[in-house]
Parts: C-alpha cells; sequence; structure tokens
C-alpha cells in the first residue's frame, strides 16, 4: 500500500498522474491492455492499475492477463497487475481465489449487486433507496474487514448509479473512517461520484488513504478522473 498513502494529500496543484481503475478487452473493455497502457502514456499518466474484472472460475486466464501486464514497458508509465471482484454475500466472502489474489499487486473489492441477485441487473427491482443505501453499505464495511482488501472500490457506487441516490453524508464518512483505520484505500472514481473533491477533502480529513479511478472501459476514458479533477472534463452523469 505504500503507492498508495502518498496519494493521501492531493490539491489542485498536486494531483498524482494514476488512473487505479482500468479494464481491458480481457473482460468486458473496448481495447486492449496494450492500447490502454499506449493511452495512458500519452494522456502522462505515471502510474496505473489494470483492475480487471475476475470470479472464481477465472484462473485459467488471470495469470495470463497478469504476464501480459507485467511485460509492458515501465520506463515512462509503470503498470500495475490488479482485481476487481464482488463481495458475493453477507459474510463478506469475495468472488476469487487465492491464486488469483496472490498475482496481483493491488486487489479492488467492490460491491456491484445485491446477494442473491442474477443475470444482468437493471433497475431498482423491488428494492427501495432506502434500502439499497443500507444494503451497500453493510456490503462495503465488510469488504474492509476482509485482510485481502487493498481499496474499496466505488463505494456507493450502485446507490449513485443504479438507484440514482447520493448517500448521506454520515455513512459515507463512516466508510471513510473505517476504510482508514483498515488501511484500505477509498476509491474516488469519476464514472460513480458526481463530487470527487468533497470526497477527497473528506479522506483528507479522515487520513485515510485515497485512490483515484476512471472505471476505464476504453482507451478515451483512461484518466479521466485526473482531468475531472482538474476542471477540464466532467463527472459521468447519473443514470436517468
Amino acid at each position: 500500500m505504500d503507492l498508495l498513502l502518498k496519494y493521501q494529500e492531493i490539491t489542485t496543484q498536486c494531483l498524482p498522474r494514476i488512473d487505479f481503475h482500468i479494464h481491458t478487452t480481457w473482460t468486458d473493455g473496448a481495447h486492449s491492455a496494450k492500447e490502454m497502457y499506449e493511452r495512458a502514456v500519452s494522456c502522462g499518466l505515471e502510474k496505473i492499475l489494470f483492475s480487471e474484472h475476475a470470479r472464481k472460475t477465472s484462473g485459467d486466464w488471470f495469470h495470463r492477463f497478469a504476464s501480459e501486464i507485467r511485460s509492458l514497458p515501465e520506463s515512462v508509465c509503470k503498470a500495475f497487475v490488479g482485481v476487481e471482484t464482488k463481495v458475493v454475500d453477507f459474510d463478506g466472502n469475495l468472488d476469487c481465489t487465492p491464486s488469483i489474489i496472490s498475482d496481483c499487486d493491488y486487489v479492488v473489492a467492490s460491491v456491484h449487486r445485491f446477494p442473491g441477485e442474477r443475470g444482468k441487473i437493471t433497475g431498482v427491482r423491488n428494492i427501495s433507496q432506502e434500502e439499497a443505501l443500507d444494503l451497500e453499505f453493510r456490503l462495503s464495511c465488510l469488504i474492509l474487514e476482509n485482510d485481502d482488501v487493498d481499496i474499496l472500490g466505488h463505494p456507493f457506487g450502485i446507490c449513485y448509479r443504479r438507484f440514482r441516490v447520493k448517500p448521506d453524508e454520515e455513512k459515507t464518512r463512516f466508510l471513510i473512517e473505517k476504510a482508514a483505520k483498515a488501511k484500505v484505500a477509498f476509491e474516488i472514481n469519476s464514472y460513480y461520484h458526481p463530487n470527487p473533491w468533497e470526497l477527497i477533502n473528506w479522506c483528507k480529513e479522515a487520513g485515510a488513504i485515497i485512490s483515484l479511478g476512471s472505471n476505464a472501459h476504453n482507451a478515451n476514458d483512461v484518466g479521466k478522473i485526473i482531468r475531472v479533477l482538474e476542471g477540464k472534463e466532467d463527472c459521468n452523469p447519473l443514470e436517468s
């Protein structure tokens, strides 16, 4: 976590040139790892994390993915191997294997759906906004108690994007403070979070480690979180 620790103090005058949430054609991205890496270099990024989606059944390809990432040049931009895995139940278990985790530089754990949901999830089903906030909060707390996790991925992302509700400040600050105590990085993501600077300031107040990500699934979005923080681009609007 040493790399992320130094990004705790972030200002408009001192923005780390990183993007720690990138996906490729290894899963659901539009461009290859090489293309995403080249875009990162052209954007002036210095460090990136390929946080590829993986499940317990992904062992047949994940190690080949990791080998490709580690073969990328390091002289201009350093690429790290990561996994974005999801929490699957209210015991805090992750949909990942020790073998995959051991092959990673950083493990990102996210709430992608609620336990029991299957298939492609759209809309709100029969879950209210209040219930969604409670469920995602509980699952995020469990993620922060898992020793394998380095980064809490896009906190309250389901609530922001799927349920179109902003979590209250109290719950968000609680997660940030819990992340700080656990020494797990709190991700601030330009795809999910409409007010990144607010979250950064709360993280700084709590002494929490910060990870910056774009949820980039195509080359154009690589480094977007930095451009948003610089005021050069807007965050993605919440889904209507």
